[in-house]
């Protein structure tokens, strides 16, 4: 099939063209063209390029002209702050779009400096020249944001929807118009143990009920419930009151069922057995109102927790003695009839609240607001490191009941299990650094090198990346140990290690001690004469040291051999040859005399 990509078609017109390139009309053409266009020849120096690709590099537009190299383009442009995306990697994004250049499968998008997008397609023309085609996209990645931003709300709603039903204290259910279960909560799923396993959307409404009244787990006579279900199917489009049943297990459901405009049907199911148990006791309440009263206040009393108890109109109406223990900043105003914000602000004005010290009028309104609207158990800091857990309820008269429980001693442990946990973590993080770190020289171990290896293979293969690798052999290290010792073996190594660190100057190289007196460096992103070059560098660097070597027979001082290794096409092959190609050359190296490097890529 032909290539019909704007770049090919920009390209076919310049062939068809019979207009010479320095032509007036040939240059208007192409100025003419609302999209960037650049030729390059096959040395990859700049041919023509039109307006709107000059303005791609405004301010420094007047200064790129035919002939300049595309990297020369390149590194002007990252260096007048041209490529946003350069800042702080300029070399290695340099190195990336160099190798890139021509030879990318599928166009480039960046942002321009001013904010706005471009697509780049570049393809090699027949003569190897490069024509890059670039073009304003700023409106479909605009409209992409958009529409990821409107993808990305609409998901939030739906979790928030979702976590909205799991949190009610009761069961919910949607059917559908064919009364098949749509949606339930797991509450629903607590309240019909017996059906549970089948309780999933898909399910009939029929099914479900017959199997729950086999499982006995609804207390209705066998020859009522196909009228149940019966009368279930007529009235499911009707508003009705609220409908209790037995489940057979002493407990007792309240369902309220309410149609939609969309025939289907909204249930929520309400555990009341215990409201029908104090219906039920309500009248023997009532006949032993004095003794319960009595009871009550000394099961209070005899609580080992503060207990306080608000009116409809947040005045207290009873507290024991543990609770004015607590509160002894505050106890001089706990008299029955105080109002809970005046004992608050009497507390404050004493420091009581450490919490509330940085603003507490914030901190009294919240406070206020927690206790006439309870959502759950809080945790309240008082005076000498105190901790009390706050677990308050509305009653149903309008008042609040809460229980005070001092949790001190738990939170100071939790603080020491923090503090433990993280020197743990910090331990573990030094034992994973030793553990890729070479014990004698303190530079990489082979552990280390081993998996950036793989992982710097894998940016080969993935993004045609380029690979350099060093094996550095110590010449006649085992004379050395026989001459001067293995100490002062040690200490060699430990020298050849600090020299070859100090050769490279990125921090993505890595300068591995490789085995014995053998040492290996890797290169990412780096070409084949940065390679070779580097190569040369470490065997100059330990001539220049001139570390004693009193039995070689090179020289008077400690040599290496080099065997260098380079790759940028990983598709035939795979780390361990990039190793058997270093480690080649390294054998070539010492088999021609040592203190040299042999190159093989």
């Amino acid at each position: 099939m032909p290539n019909t990509s704007p770049s090919h078609q920009a390209a076919s017109l310049l062939r068809s063209t019979d207009l010479p390139s320095d032509s007036p009309a040939w240059r208007g053409l192409l100025d003419h063209l609302d999209c960037g266009i650049a030729v390059y020849d096959p040395q990859g120096c700049l041919v023509v390029g039109n307006e709107d690709f000059k303005r791609l590099y405004q301010p420094v537009a007047e200064q790129i002209v035919p002939g300049m190299s595309f990297e020369q383009i390149l590194r002007l442009a990252v260096a007048s702050g041209l490529v946003p995306q350069a800042a702080g990697q300029e070399a290695q994004w340099i190195d990336m779009r160099m190798g890139s250049f021509g030879n990318a499968q599928a166009p480039m998008e960046r942002q321009m400096p001013d904010g706005r997008w471009r697509r780049i397609s570049e393809a090699r023309l027949p003569d190897g020249g490069v024509l890059s085609f670039s073009t304003d996209i700023t409106e479909l990645v605009e409209n992409r944001q958009s529409l990821q931003r409107a993808l990305d709300d609409a998901r939030l709603a739906n979790e928030r929807l979702e976590d909205a039903l799991e949190a009610l204290p009761a069961g919910f259910e949607l059917w559908d118009a064919d009364d098949r279960l749509v949606l339930a909560n797991s509450e629903l799923g607590r309240m019909y143990p017996a059906i549970e396993p089948i309780l999933r959307p898909g399910a009939g409404f029929e099914t479900l009920v017959r199997a729950n009244h086999a499982a006995g787990a609804l207390d209705l006579p066998g020859d009522d419930l196909d009228a149940y279900i019966e009368r279930r199917r007529t009235q499911r489009s009707m508003t009705r009151e609220p409908a209790e049943h037995d489940t057979g297990d002493g407990r007792r459901i309240r369902v309220y069922h309410r149609p939609t405009r969309h025939g289907a049907l909204v249930g929520v199911r309400v555990d009341v057995t215990e409201l029908h148990r104090e219906r039920a006791a309500a009248d023997a309440a009532r006949r032993q109102a004095e003794a319960a009263t009595r009871q009550l206040s000394d099961a209070i009393e005899a609580l080992p927790d503060g207990f306080a108890l608000y009116d409809a109109d947040d005045r207290l109406a009873v507290c024991n003695a543990r609770y004015l223990e607590l509160y002894r900043e505050s106890a001089p105003v706990l008299a029955l009839g105080v109002r809970f914000e005046d004992v608050l602000r009497y507390g404050l004005a004493r420091g009581q609240y450490p919490q509330a010290a940085a603003d507490p009028d914030a901190w009294l309104a919240a406070r206020l607001q927690r206790h006439r609207n309870p959502r759950g158990a809080e945790i309240q800091e008082l005076l000498g490191d105190r901790w009390l857990r706050i677990d308050e309820r509305l009653t149903r008269d309008g008042g609040v009941a809460g229980v005070r429980i001092d949790v001190s001693d738990l939170v100071r442990r939790e603080r020491q299990l923090e503090t433990l946990n993280a020197q743990l973590a910090q331990a573990h993080a030094q034992v994973e650094a030793l553990s890729e770190t070479d014990a004698l020289t303190g530079i990489a171990n082979r552990r280390l090198f081993d998996r950036r290896l793989n992982e710097e293979w894998t940016r080969v293969q993935r993004y045609g990346a380029t690979l350099g690798l060093l094996l550095i052999d110590i010449d006649h290290f085992k004379r050395f140990n026989d001459r001067h010792g293995h100490l002062d073996g040690d200490v060699c190594l430990l020298k050849v290690a600090t020299l070859l660190a100090a050769c490279v100057g990125r921090p993505t190289d890595v300068v591995a001690r490789f085995g014995g007196e053998e040492f290996a460096i890797l290169l990412p992103h780096v070409g084949r004469d940065e390679t070779q070059a580097l190569a040369r560098r470490c065997v100059q660097a330990l001539a220049d040291a001139r570390i004693e070597h009193a039995d070689s027979p090179i020289a008077a001082h400690v040599t290496v051999s080099v065997g260098a290794a380079w790759v940028q096409d990983a598709s035939a092959g795979t780390a361990d040859s990039l190793l058997r190609s270093a480690d080649a050359a390294l054998y070539r190296a010492k088999a021609a005399g040592r203190q040299r490097t042999e190159f093989d890529g």
